[in-house]
């Protein structure tokens, strides 16, 4: 995980990235320590691994045609 992508996340964000990724939480553990839905969390995660791919592939090479 890279820190740099965390930081620019906010800290409910970070939460519950610290705690579905490190301490290898459920989603439903991590949504009631966290306070919220189940769905939220897929969210945050979903947006987390999009996040991530994206800084492993920094640029795709565009074709012109």
């Amino acid at each position: 995980m890279n820190p740099q992508a965390l930081e620019g996340m906010s800290r409910f964000r970070q939460k519950v990235i610290r705690l579905v990724v490190y301490e290898k939480k459920s989603v439903y553990e991590t949504a009631i320590a966290c306070g919220c839905t189940v769905d939220k969390v897929k969210r945050v995660l979903k947006k987390w691994k999009a996040v991530s791919r994206s800084q492993k592939c920094p640029e795709q090479p565009v074709h012109q045609g």
